[in-house]
């Protein structure tokens, strides 16, 4: 029979598990907005993105006051506070994550229409998937208590790093075109905020992928040099 501390814990890691998924399924959502090419599947798409914020702040909230009280009247032991306080670096930038993807959203509306945004849309869509793809790895890294996965989150940020400069530099490259310079710029305004905003989300991967190896290994990564400190396989992707 487990004790209520077991239960107190377990309860946290079932509501952390949800909101994880959900922040999984909003970056699957904005993966097809983006790549959906009619009016009223994108009108859709939106309303399901906009319902699954409201549920992801209520998430970080509840998650929050779990914490507290699980810590407060039950009095977990060393690996479990350790275990809790990884699950709350990561709710944190899960929540991000889930801001970012409505910020995305709301920039895709003032751009969808735009030539200078077909011109990189497919770019763009890769750089979504790589990001995707970090916030995956890292969540399975914890679940699975498998820190190969963290170590390629945390690489892999540095990649679509260089995937956002590049796209900048034919951003302005592209620029020479046409003479629609107060369009144009306006369009690169919104396009910068996109591409930024994905290169968040590769960022608050990275976190969450740092906060799992805190969890399993008791190590904090953070602003050391991850090859000093971890020599982990990182061939899974």
């Amino acid at each position: 029979m487990k004790t209520k501390r077991e239960e107190s814990i377990l309860d946290i890691i079932r509501s952390f598990e949800e909101m994880a998924d959900t922040i999984l399924a909003q970056l699957k959502l904005l993966e097809k907005y983006m790549s959906s090419s009619e009016d009223e599947s994108k009108e859709k798409i939106r309303l399901e993105l906009e319902e699954n914020e409201y549920r992801i702040d209520k998430f970080e909230v509840l998650l929050s006051e779990k914490f507290i009280n699980s810590i407060v009247l039950y009095q977990p032991v060393a690996s479990d506070i350790r275990k809790l306080v990884a699950m709350y670096r990561m709710s944190i930038n899960l929540e991000r994550v889930g801001d970012m993807v409505i910020n995305i959203l709301h920039s895709m509306e003032n751009i969808k229409n735009s030539e200078e945004y077909k011109a990189m849309a497919g770019v763009i869509n890769t750089m979504l998937l790589s990001s995707t793809s970090m916030v995956e790895c890292s969540l399975l890294s914890f679940i699975n208590n498998d820190d190969k996965y963290a170590v390629w989150t945390i690489k892999n940020d540095e990649i679509v790093d260089e995937m956002n400069r590049k796209l900048l530099v034919n951003s302005i490259s592209r620029s020479n075109l046409s003479d629609r310079h107060r369009e144009m710029l306006l369009s690169y305004v919104d396009l910068k905020s996109v591409i930024s905003n994905i290169e968040r989300i590769a960022d608050h991967a990275t976190n969450i992928a740092e906060a799992s190896i805190y969890s399993m290994q008791g190590t904090d990564i953070r602003h050391t040099d991850l090859e000093s400190d971890l020599s982990t396989n990182t061939d899974i992707i």
